[in-house]
């Protein structure tokens, strides 16, 4: 693959994502004061307990990826079609499992979370078409995951970009037409299906070897993609519980109506995640149709480069939703929202800084599939969080969540997986954490310092885009001195000079 192609696809999923962010900006608000706090918790709830099906692929999409990405590199599509179709009748099965999940669900969650607001039927109808949502998505996510190993990113975020835009503008409609949580479970539905439809005619119409042939089934190739994702699976439980199970643990132990205070930080933080991700998930069909024996050197830069990197992306981003995050949310939800939800931000920022970091060792161990401890500590981490956060939410709140769900995620990210992907390496830990982590952090907590000095409150989208330019200005100024390899500053420079003359030589 070469680097136009990744660059593409690195910049097409941040596309997507500032799409995503957008749209989020504009609708969240809308939904929030349409359904009122307790509906727009009751929705966050079946959102979260749903949201743990998606489990229940049992890490196969990462085996697609892998898998489809390797033998189509190899130019052998007859296993290619192999794992899609052996994907495809998985996936069949766990989809009606997940359908029959829903409905026993469906029929308690009023009694479970004690909800007078609305009647019995209707939460049972809401409940059962949110289920059937993740139920289809689970069955045809064979088709993305396809797409992803055939790195076709691009394809996937322009149709993920317009059913989006389409989706969010009909609900909108309906929601200031007075529709509710009923309506709003059937357009998810709706769209769902409309983006998966694409997804298989890009498939079908781009790549002939690719074609549902139920012969192909046999359980070598089962055993293979078992061996590769049960791993996967693990740690996509891990994942689901570290970011559904705050909400659960909300409604809960403490009130429906104070989820949504914690539910727009954690919001926030999904986006900058998935920002994060978006641009670290394309190295993974890279590396592993890339794969060599014995390159150790080759991993330990990309690792220790990756790292530094990561943070010097995603500090600039945590510095100004630390500092002005607060700000921000009052202009963008209201100020209740802004006093409520500013210390459950920072406290979730905190964690997610080096959870960020380690981003580079998820791509590195799934591309070469050693993912195996990684996935045992991502359990690890969960089984804190929700002990932690169920002791600290009584006495400390949402905050005492946030809590729970930060001390896990600094141990696992700061020590235990940088020590494990540093073991396997034969890399020097401490030096490891010197070369990734001193200048990115020094540049952040002197960021930091400064501000509390010399406190700024924005009251206006004019301030916060003129703080954020500023603060943007600011960090590429150090990234480029301290932080970025003497080679890279050099191929910028090189850049910059060829740019030049070839303006030159076009005005000649």
């Amino acid at each position: 693959m070469n680097k136009k192609k990744i660059l593409v696809n690195i910049f097409s999923n941040w596309t997507n994502l500032i799409t995503m962010v957008i749209i989020s900006f504009i609708v969240s608000p809308i939904i929030v004061n349409r359904l009122g706090n307790e509906l727009y918790g009751i929705w966050v709830l079946m959102v979260s307990i749903t949201g743990y099906f998606t489990v229940l692929d049992f890490g196969v999409n990462t085996a697609i990826v892998r898998y489809i990405s390797k033998y189509v590199a190899e130019e052998n599509f007859g296993k290619a079609r192999e794992v899609y179709s052996t994907s495809f009748v998985f996936f069949l099965l766990i989809g009606t499992v997940v359908f029959i999940i829903t409905i026993i669900i469906a029929f308690f969650f009023q009694s479970i979370f004690d909800i007078k607001i609305l009647s019995r039927t209707y939460l049972f109808l809401v409940f059962i078409i949110v289920g059937s949502d993740l139920a289809f998505g689970l069955i045809l996510s064979v088709f993305p995951g396809t797409l992803a190993g055939l790195q076709e990113y691009f394809r996937l975020n322009l149709i993920s970009i317009s059913i989006s835009i389409i989706r969010s503008v009909i609900l909108v409609w309906f929601l200031i037409s007075g529709y509710g949580l009923l309506t709003l479970a059937v357009i998810q539905i709706s769209a769902t299906i409309l983006k998966v439809f694409f997804q298989f005619w890009v498939v079908k119409k781009n790549y002939d070897f690719l074609q549902l042939d139920f012969s192909t089934l046999n359980r070598p190739m089962m055993r293979q993609i078992y061996n590769h994702s049960i791993y996967s699976f693990i740690i996509s439980i891990a994942q689901k519980l570290l970011f559904y199970t705050d909400s659960i643990v909300i409604g809960s132990v403490l009130t429906i109506s104070v989820i949504v205070y914690y539910s727009i930080p954690a919001t926030l933080m999904d986006y900058v995640n998935k920002f994060m991700w978006s641009m670290i998930s394309v190295l993974i069909p890279v590396v592993s149709s890339q794969e060599r024996a014995n390159n150790s050197e080759k991993n330990i830069y990309l690792y220790v480069l990756g790292t530094k990197y990561s943070l010097a992306i995603c500090i600039p981003i945590i510095f100004i939703l630390f500092t002005v995050g607060k700000d921000f949310i009052a202009l963008w939800m209201g100020p209740e929202y802004g006093l409520r939800s500013a210390m459950v931000l920072r406290i979730l920022l905190t964690g997610y800084l080096f959870a960020f970091s380690q981003m580079i060792a998820h791509a590195l161990l799934k591309g070469i599939s050693k993912h195996r401890i990684l996935s045992f500590m991502f359990i690890g981490e969960a089984v804190s969080n929700l002990i932690l956060s169920l002791a600290l939410a009584k006495p400390y709140g949402i905050e005492g969540v946030a809590l729970g769900t930060m001390i896990p995620m600094i141990i696992v990210n700061f020590i235990l997986i940088p020590i494990y992907v540093c073991n396997l390496l034969g890399l020097n830990f401490r030096k490891y954490i010197y070369e990734a982590f001193f200048a990115p952090l020094v540049g952040l907590f002197s960021s930091i310092m400064l501000f509390y000095y010399y406190p700024i409150q924005v009251s206006s989208y004019l301030d916060l885009i003129l703080y954020s330019l500023l603060s943007l200005v600011v960090f590429i100024i150090y990234d480029f001195t301290f932080v970025l390899e003497k080679v890279h500053r050099t191929m910028i420079f090189n850049s910059r000079r060829h740019l030049f003359s070839t303006i030159g030589l076009v005005k000649k």
